[in-house]
């Protein structure tokens, strides 16, 4: 956390700083097939700029104050404080630079390393992704600036004086989505979108596990469609867990952290 408000403060542009968020199958020296290709698709995803996980981050307090999320948004608040954070409230186009990484800094989480477990969390990435979209590109772009800048009051009262807003915005969009793989613009396409940063070798290598993440994001989206046409939002699956191991992680000569407890993926 220290290394994350220093990051903040040596870089004036930024406005959340993040750390890398570590699977606990990292540190086992003998690791599945599964595992490996979990691996492989977390690294691809980091690669991309501006990575913002919602299990951990650091954010100005004026921009938080800024923030405030709908009762019915299911999943996905960080992409959602990512949009807002990085258009400034949807009043420019996107710049990844609000968010910064501090180096060196790191927190480490369990897992989905089961096929169901894997399956499950990506519907409800899904679900939450394209309630997203239909917020950031379609509601909340469309107000006027005066609104922008008071977005978290604006949403606030909105929850308060319709309770279903967001519902009807969902079955608008649904009506208008006759394809469950156009739920969200470059749906097909988001796992290979980070492999641009990367050259030569490396993108070549990191390939299958794009095209791996791919195949298995097409049953979740295609569940998520179903459930978001059923009027189900707020889809939240118990995934099995056994537990973090307990793990001795040295940030700086003189620190030790112990972490012992499960956080959400």
């Amino acid at each position: 956390m220290r290394n994350m408000l220093l990051a903040l403060e040596n870089n004036l542009t930024a406005s959340v700083a993040v750390d890398r968020p570590c699977k606990d199958i990292e540190f086992k020296w003998h690791k599945t097939f599964c595992e490996r290709l979990s691996l492989a698709i977390s690294r691809v995803t980091q690669s991309a700029r501006a990575q913002l996980c919602g299990q951990l981050y650091c954010i100005r307090s004026r921009v938080a104050r800024n923030i405030y999320l709908p009762r019915d948004l299911a999943a996905c608040e960080d992409g959602f404080i990512k949009s807002l954070v990085c258009t400034d409230f949807v009043t420019h186009t996107v710049e990844p630079e609000r968010i910064c990484l501090a180096e060196q800094a790191e927190h480490t989480f369990e897992a989905y390393t089961k096929l169901d477990a894997i399956l499950k969390n990506q519907k409800r990435q899904i679900i939450g992704q394209t309630i997203v979209h239909i917020l950031i590109d379609k509601y909340l772009s469309a107000l006027p600036l005066s609104q922008k800048l008071q977005m978290a009051e604006v949403l606030k009262e909105r929850d308060e004086t319709d309770p279903t807003w967001l519902k009807q915005l969902i079955r608008e969009h649904l009506q208008r989505t006759r394809v469950f793989w156009k739920l969200y613009p470059g749906l097909l396409t988001q796992r290979f979108k980070p492999l641009r940063q990367l050259t030569g070798f490396r993108r070549l290598a990191h390939l299958p596990a794009a095209v791996a993440g791919f195949l298995v994001s097409l049953f979740p989206c295609y569940l998520a469609y179903a459930s978001l046409k059923q009027g189900s939002t707020n889809y939240w699956p118990q995934a099995r867990r056994t537990g973090l191991k307990q793990l001795a992680v040295e940030s700086s000569p003189g620190w030790e952290f112990t972490a012992t407890h499960n956080s959400q993926e």
